[in-house]
C-alpha cells in the first residue's frame, strides 16, 4: 500500500532550503480565508499528480496509516531548518491510532485535522527529491486533498444524562484540541492579503435572500457554490446597493437541458478574438467583489475593445462622463509568454485632462477568450464531473 520509497534521505535541494527559510509562503499561495485556502492549494496539488482525491473520501484509520508512514520519509535535515513554533514543523505522531469518536459529527472533524497533516507532511517534510519519487510511484494510493471547511467547537447543554453528558464533552474537547493543533496551513496560507489584492480570492457565498431564497445566486455565483451554480446564476444585473434585493437580475430561462442539444449543435463558449462592446451600469466605490464596508454606487458609461493575437493580448477600456467626453483610458497588454506564466503583464492609464500616462504591472490579466472554451493555458483540463468545464443549458435572455 502507497508504494512509499525505503531508501536514504535524499540530499536537500537548493529549493528546499529556500523554501524552508521562507516564513511566509509565497502569493500565489495565500488565500484570504480558510474556505478559499482549500481550494486555492487544492488546485496546486492536483497539479502535482492525479493521485488526490477529496478529503471526505477517506475515514480517520486510513489517514493515520498515511501519517505514520510520511513522517518516517521526513527528512530531519529540512526539519531541523524551520524555526521553533514555525507552523510547518511536524507534531508528535503516536505509536497508536487516536480512538475513532462514536458520533459521526465529530468523526469528521478527526478526519478533516488528519487530511491537513497529511499534506502538510507530504508538501513541508520531504525533501523535493522524495516527494517527486513518491507521487511518481506506480500502484501508490490515493492521497487526500485539503479540506476547504473549518470546524468550530459548540458545547451543548441539556438532553444527556449527568455521566453521558461529560463523557460526550470529554470527547469532543479532546477531537477539538486535537484538530485545532493539526490546522496550522490556516496561519500562514490564510489572513489579510495585500490591500491593493485583497479580492484576490473570493470570501464565501453571500447570504441567502431571506425574502426571495435563491436570489442571492442570481446576483452572484461561483465555483463555491453549493449546490453548484445553474446556467441562469451568476449574471448579475444593474446594481444600486450592496445586498441581493438591490439588483435587477437579468431575466434569463433555460429552454433546453443537455440532453436536448448534441455537441453539434453547442455553440463555442468563446470570445472573439477582436471586438467592441458599450458598458453602461454602474460602478461601485470603493471597488469590491464581495463588500465587506458600504459603498456607493455612480454611473459609469465605457467602451471596451478586445484584440487578440498569436503573440499577444491586447484590452482597453475607454471611459467618458455623461456627456460623452472622454474621461480616461486603461490598456491592458500581456505576451503570450507572460500568460503561460500566468504573469499579469502591462497597464497603461491614460487621463487625457491631467495630462498623465503612468504604465505600471497591470492588476489582472486580460480577459481570456477561451475561459469556457477548450483552453490551451489550463494546466489541469479536469472533465466536469471534477470542476472542469460542463455544459449546463441552453437558455434565452431578455433585454434589460
Amino acid at each position: 500500500m502507497f508504494g512509499l520509497i525505503a531508501a536514504a534521505y535524499a540530499l536537500l535541494s537548493d529549493a528546499d532550503v529556500r523554501r524552508a527559510q521562507r516564513r511566509r509562503p509565497g502569493s500565489q499561495f495565500v488565500a484570504s480565508t480558510v474556505h478559499g485556502m482549500g481550494h486555492l492549494l487544492n488546485r496546486h496539488l492536483r497539479r502535482m499528480s492525479e493521485r488526490f482525491e477529496e478529503c471526505d473520501a477517506f475515514d480517520a484509520e486510513t489517514l493515520w496509516s498515511l501519517r505514520r508512514r510520511l513522517a518516517e520519509l521526513a527528512d530531519p535535515e529540512l526539519i531541523a531548518i524551520y524555526p521553533h513554533g514555525d507552523g510547518r514543523s511536524p507534531r508528535r505522531v503516536n505509536g497508536t491510532a487516536a480512538q475513532r469518536p462514536a458520533d459521526a459529527t465529530l468523526h469528521a472533524v478527526q478526519r478533516d485535522g488528519l487530511c491537513h497533516e497529511v499534506v502538510l507532511a507530504l508538501v513541508h517534510h520531504l525533501a523535493e527529491e522524495t516527494r517527486a519519487s513518491l507521487l511518481a510511484s506506480g500502484g501508490g494510493s490515493a492521497l487526500p486533498l485539503l479540506p476547504t471547511r473549518h470546524h468550530e467547537e459548540h458545547h451543548e447543554e441539556g438532553g444527556e444524562e449527568e455521566g453521558t453528558a461529560a463523557a460526550a464533552e470529554g470527547e469532543r474537547s479532546r477531537v477539538f484540541s486535537e484538530y485545532r493543533s493539526q490546522v496550522s496551513c490556516q496561519q500562514c496560507h490564510t489572513g489579510a492579503v495585500a490591500a491593493a489584492w485583497r479580492d484576490a480570492t473570493l470570501p464565501p457565498p453571500l447570504p441567502v435572500d431571506p425574502v426571495e431564497p435563491g436570489r442571492e445566486r442570481l446576483r452572484s455565483c461561483d465555483y463555491q457554490a453549493d449546490p453548484p451554480c445553474g446556467a441562469c446564476d451568476g449574471l448579475g444585473g444593474p446594481r444600486w446597493g450592496d445586498t441581493s434585493e438591490d439588483v435587477s437580475p437579468v431575466r434569463c430561462e433555460a429552454v433546453a437541458s443537455p440532453t436536448q442539444v448534441p455537441p453539434s449543435a453547442r455553440l463555442p463558449g468563446q470570445y472573439p478574438r477582436q471586438g467592441r462592446a458599450s458598458v453602461n451600469g454602474g460602478t461601485r466605490s470603493p471597488v469590491a467583489v464581495r463588500p465587506d464596508q458600504p459603498g456607493s454606487y455612480a454611473p459609469m458609461h465605457a467602451t471596451l475593445y478586445l484584440g487578440w493575437s498569436r503573440g499577444a493580448a491586447r484590452q482597453r477600456y475607454d471611459f467618458r462622463s455623461g456627456k460623452g467626453a472622454r474621461t480616461a483610458s486603461q490598456i491592458y497588454l500581456q505576451s503570450g509568454a507572460q500568460q503561460r506564466r500566468n504573469e499579469s503583464g502591462a497597464m497603461v492609464t491614460v487621463v487625457p485632462a491631467k495630462g498623465e500616462c503612468v504604465c505600471d504591472t497591470a492588476i489582472a490579466g486580460n480577459m481570456h477568450i477561451d475561459s469556457f472554451a477548450a483552453d490551451a493555458l489550463d494546466p489541469l483540463q479536469l472533465p466536469p464531473e471534477e470542476g472542469g468545464l460542463a455544459y449546463l443549458d441552453r437558455v434565452r435572455l431578455s433585454p434589460i
